[in-house]
């Protein structure tokens, strides 16, 4: 008795050789149906024998020797003349069963060829890790129908170089295809191969915009809420620069300046050539966006981000690297001691350095270089101050940090953030900032669109100028940002399948083309 159903057979012998199991059978069906004109024939042409692997027994590896047959067709007018007759474990000229066959591409799918190869040899289902590739790169012979509610959203294959596009059923949460590049050209073939579509989730890429547009203008675009936002703290970001430029170039003159550590020769010819190439880049931008380019375009020909090409283009100069405030040091707590024995005339950084040591300090000689260095250049005069006041919380707080607080909720602020936030909305056109920040997310939390049109007016008529690019911005689509607003769609399986491709690519080691990752992708739902 087998452990194993072998459908449609008569099993004749079994052999034992080895770890290796030869089942011989042959076919119990008197009849056959003629793939082509469906006819049942009786009439037996021939006969001929595959051997098939199956699935394995007991660790064993399952050889199959299996006595087939050819049979006449009956209908006079069928093109055929004889066909081999349709067995249901084994697919037409296979040479494996069907149930090793679904196995084998799971396995594929999933470790694609050298892993799953050593893993299928463990398992006594031994196979070469092309057969395994070429499994995982065959395309289904069933294709999905066409969804009425479609996710859209790239993914990167280099990042900041070459990005694809990825479709994704909003009802199923199943990804349906993969593109290889996110142009609006290629999503727009994409829509029209596949009518029928209702409604289509995507970011604010102007590529996406302008192909579900050509490709599927009857369907309903929406904008992804999380990316709505994302923008808008980018506005308040770049709003919250400007401020921050203002204040540094009025100084509060009771503020105090502390000295900042000496850099290497070679940490000064390194940052110089630096600003140099940064410079050579800042005139590239501005060169190409006097000759009409606009941000999008300068940004892939020159392949930086459209981030540094519209701060290249919105800054009245050169804009220089802001300098990072001065952070704690672990040779903070010993500067008083440092700045003792250098009046009493030790100048010596390596004998400082030991005395330190056998203090408690466990920073590097490098850190007291740099500050003996920096006292000689004062001309021998100690600069730190031994008590080091404490500086206000603003200060400490970054733009990018302190645009998060002006979008969250004030009751779930620390008291640092609230007080940041207190100081920033004493500068001028930063309350109205804020209020419009807290406008906008309230209407999302509670997806309420009726008060947008008098929003998106107020924001143009602010004078701000970030506000209003940004609410020019959402005017040419006001109508999907409504849909944003009302319907409860969005992107969120989206990144969710972005997560796993991002997990199936990195486990290819770049070694694996973009078909065998569509495939893995796919498969892999």
């Amino acid at each position: 008795m087998l452990p194993f159903s072998l459908s449609g057979f008569e099993i004749q012998q079994i052999a034992h050789e080895g770890t290796s199991l030869t089942i011989t059978a042959h076919t119990t069906s008197t009849t056959a149906v003629c793939p082509t004109c469906q006819h049942i024939s009786h009439r037996v042409h021939s006969y001929y024998t595959r051997s098939p692997h199956d699935l394995p027994v007991s660790g064993q590896t399952v050889q199959l020797i299996l006595s087939v047959r050819r049979f006449r067709c009956q209908n006079r007018q069928c093109a055929r003349q004889t066909f081999a007759e349709r067995l249901p474990e084994l697919p037409l000229s296979a040479r494996q069963t069907a149930r090793l066959g679904a196995i084998l591409e799971s396995i594929a799918v999933v470790l694609s060829g050298q892993a799953g190869s050593r893993l299928a040899e463990q398992l006594s289902m031994p196979v070469s890790a092309d057969a395994l590739l070429r499994r995982a790169k065959k395309a289904r012979s069933t294709s999905p129908l066409t969804p009425r509610y479609v996710g859209v959203d790239d993914f990167a294959f280099r990042r900041g170089r070459t990005y694809g596009t990825i479709l994704v059923d909003l009802e199923t949460h199943h990804p349906i295809d993969l593109l290889e590049d996110r142009s609006s050209e290629t999503l727009a073939a994409w829509l029209r191969l596949h009518p029928g579509i209702e409604i289509i989730s995507r970011d604010r890429s102007t590529e996406y915009l302008r192909g579900a547009t050509e490709g599927a203008p009857q369907a309903q675009q929406v904008l992804d809420r999380w990316h709505v936002v994302k923008n808008l703290r980018e506005a308040v970001e770049r709003f919250l620069n400007r401020i921050q430029k203002q204040q540094h170039a009025h100084p509060n003159t009771h503020q105090e300046v502390f000295p900042r550590q000496k850099r290497t020769k070679g940490e000064q010819e390194r940052s110089e050539g630096s600003r140099r190439r940064r410079l050579a880049l800042y005139h590239q931008v501005i060169d190409l966006h006097k000759q009409g380019g606009s941000i999008l375009g300068i940004a892939r020909q020159l392949n930086i981000s459209r981030q540094t090409v519209r701060k290249f283009v919105q800054a009245p100069d050169f804009p220089e690297f802001q300098r990072v405030p001065r952070t704690k040091s672990a040779i903070d707590a010993f500067r008083p001691y440092l700045s003792k024995r250098w009046q009493e005339g030790c100048h010596q950084s390596k004998q400082l350095w030991q005395e330190l040591q056998e203090r408690g300090f466990t920073g590097s000689h490098m850190m007291v270089y740099r500050w003996v260095q920096l006292q000689k250049d004062a001309g021998a005069q100690p600069l730190d101050p031994i008590h080091t006041p404490a500086r206000a919380p603003v200060k400490d707080m970054a733009p990018r940090h302190l645009a998060w607080v002006f979008l969250r909720d004030v009751k779930r602020l620390e008291k640092q953030e609230l007080q940041a936030l207190a100081h920033i909305r004493q500068e001028e056109h930063a309350d109205m900032v804020y209020r419009f920040t807290q406008q906008f997310v309230a209407m999302v939390k509670e997806r309420n669109a009726r008060p947008l049109d008098t929003w998106l007016e107020a924001c143009q008529m602010s004078g701000i100028s970030e506000l209003a690019t940004f609410a020019q911005g959402l005017n040419k689509e006001v109508s999907a940002l409504r849909a944003a607003l009302t319907l409860p769609y969005s992107n969120g399986p989206v990144e969710g399948k972005i997560n796993k491709l991002k997990y199936i690519k990195r486990s290819m080691y770049g070694r694996g083309g973009f078909p065998l990752l569509r495939q893995r992708v796919l498969k892999s739902a």
